[in-house]
């Protein structure tokens, strides 16, 4: 058993973890479920939605806090509250694949939901930003959001090629042209319907691009998940109901939806959405507290810890 009080930071609000983050989703979920029901001590460990990233090493959350030590992520705090968990049942082989597969959930997985929140538009502009006003204060709820998308649109770029960003400069046409109607509404408006048409049918097509990479990525889980052997709930499995469960939560759900019942059939998405519910109905059975006044992501606080990375 790990011993000694362990604080573990996530983003959250209203006692619940975000959707913000599906490691957080996903943590929560253990914490509140499986660690539970392996008779831990969830007394040891409590829970923060403290939402502050300074406090990461890495500026990442869900972090787990213990002394002097610093650990974050899902996969690494798994890794170390399990660390004394025996397992008779697995084989080496076993434990090997569901290692494999909790980090390309955590890899690959995690990027295509990464592409919902930060890179499909209508998920981006209708929920990603909204949430970040209620998690943080002002100036960090708007550069927040711009930093993570950016941080997006650099790791989808070797799943899902180039990604055209908002910013795009105008393509380059006749400079003499461009000078004669400089003066002409008519032409302006004319650019301006060019260019949006030309933003949504990019939009459309990494969409598309994300439907189809989602469920082959899913397929293969699913197969690697099957020669596990293991009848009882993995990490791997956590995390990667997480990610779709964010999925499927954000405005343009509908299309995702639709896209995993029609290729992984239907059987499948619907005791898959059972299991979703199941997690996201658990009774919280770890104790939750407020972040103090130093644990909380204000304007001070984000000040004083800029500083003292340089001190």
């Amino acid at each position: 058993m790990v011993a000694g009080q362990c604080t573990v930071h996530m983003w959250g609000l209203n006692e619940r973890a975000s959707l913000i983050s599906p490691e957080s989703v996903a943590l929560y979920w253990f914490l509140n479920g499986y660690y539970s029901k392996l008779r831990k001590d969830t007394t040891r460990v409590e829970i923060v939605f403290s939402n502050n990233t300074d406090l990461s090493p890495n500026e990442e959350l869900p972090l787990l806090v213990q002394d002097a030590r610093r650990i974050s992520g899902f996969v690494n705090i798994v890794d170390y509250l399990m660390s004394d968990e025996e397992s008779e049942k697995d084989t080496v082989g076993n434990t090997l694949l569901q290692s494999s597969l909790l980090q390309f959930t955590s890899s690959d997985l995690s990027v295509l939901t990464d592409y919902q929140l930060y890179l499909n538009k209508t998920n981006y502009d209708t929920f990603t930003r909204r949430t970040f006003c209620r998690l943080l204060s002002w100036p960090m709820w708007y550069n927040t959001p711009l930093h993570y998308r950016a941080v997006a649109r650099e790791r989808c770029q070797d799943l899902l090629g180039d990604l055209d960003s908002d910013d795009e400069c105008e393509p380059p046409g006749s400079q003499l042209e461009t000078a004669e109607l400089t003066q002409s509404k008519t032409f302006k408006i004319a650019q301006q319907i060019k260019k949006q048409g030309k933003k949504e049918l990019q939009n459309a097509k990494n969409n598309l691009h994300y439907l189809s990479k989602l469920s082959e990525h899913l397929k293969l889980w699913i197969q690697v998940r099957e020669r596990a052997q293991s009848d009882r709930v993995i990490p791997a499995d956590l995390l990667m109901w997480a990610n779709i469960y964010v999925q499927l939560q954000l405005p343009d759900s509908d299309k995702v939806a639709n896209h995993l019942s029609q290729t992984l059939g239907s059987d499948f998405f619907n005791t898959l959405q059972k299991q979703l519910d199941l997690c996201s109905n658990l009774e919280p059975v770890v104790s939750q507290r407020a972040p103090s006044f130093r644990e909380q992501g204000n304007v001070l606080m984000s000040v004083y810890n800029i500083a003292a990375k340089y001190l």
